[in-house]
């Protein structure tokens, strides 16, 4: 049996995100930068430099009027905001090489993708303000399935099997087969990072909210963002599957299931447009 620690550990060489965002973390982790050092270092890296200026402008983010330099950039989104666009193009990048054995790495993606966009569209119905750090949390949710899927295949493979019809058993399977489940490593990869708390909080919590205490909001979207991405790549039960909602986030949230049915069309509508804001190929996602 293996902790998360352990598989995390084990995994380092093969996770380790790029040097552009370990300078950016440096400069945000320093309270005696600017934003114009921010700035520069970013500049330095043209394809980086590209990406975030491209995930600005896009309506995703919805910012008002286009934002042509990074300098304007920081000043006006502020240097925690452009980290987490740096920090999601790193994880893409970083993770779009590795092909682990038995996974379907288009459906991955496109879970990944449609957690960020559930979370987000929850979180803006909950008129929470930072809709770009729940982005982040929920597109970095499921990486420790793509952990467990690189250094415990058999298993990885052998619990999503026996799970099939019964989804929300998954973690509990994984814990029993592997030692530890993709909620748990998934906290401990951000964690490695040396991020902030919240990353590995709401991650490592997912499937069940209040425990991550101050940050249960957060955990909260995950869970709920989790299941719909469920919904969308599965023959499950709509109502069995959606009846696996902790009660308890929605309380968190301050929404009810209601909103459900316009959550998903809201995220079906841009699922497409975000597979290709992001680089990722369109095959299997749209």
């Amino acid at each position: 049996m293996t902790t998360a620690e352990q598989m995390v550990a084990s995994s380092v060489t093969l996770v380790t995100l790029p040097a552009i965002f370990v300078r950016v973390k440096r400069v945000v982790d320093d309270q005696t930068t600017t934003a114009i050092d921010l700035a520069r270092v970013i500049s330095a890296d043209p394809a980086m430099t590209a990406r975030v200026l491209k995930l600005i402008n896009s309506a995703f983010w919805g910012f008002g009027s286009r934002i042509d330099s990074l300098s304007r950039a920081v000043s006006l989104l502020g240097m925690i905001h452009v980290h987490d666009l740096v920090l999601a193009t790193s994880v893409l990048e970083t993770f779009q090489r590795l092909r682990p054995e038995k996974m379907d790495v288009a459906k991955f993606w496109r879970g990944s993708l449609f957690r960020g966009l559930a979370a987000t569209a929850l979180a803006r119905k909950s008129k929470l303000v930072d809709l770009g750090r729940v982005f982040v949390e929920a597109l970095m949710s499921d990486l420790g399935h793509m952990v467990l899927y690189l250094k415990a295949p058999e298993f990885a493979a052998g619990a999503m099997q026996q799970t099939r019809e019964q989804p929300w058993e998954l973690a509990r399977t994984e814990r029993a087969l592997i030692g530890c489940d993709f909620a748990q490593v998934g906290g401990e990869l951000t964690d490695s990072w040396n991020l902030p708390p919240c990353f590995g909080e709401t991650i490592r919590h997912q499937n069940d909210p209040q425990a991550a205490g101050e940050y249960a909001l957060e955990a909260s979207l995950l869970h709920i963002a989790a299941v719909l991405a469920e919904l969308h790549a599965s023959d499950c039960d709509t109502a069995a599957l959606a009846a696996r909602i902790a009660p308890s986030a929605w309380q968190i949230i301050g929404l009810s299931p209601d909103c459900l049915p316009e959550i998903i069309l809201e995220v079906e509508a841009n699922l497409s447009a975000t597979t290709r804001l992001f680089g990722l190929p369109a095959s299997g996602l749209a």
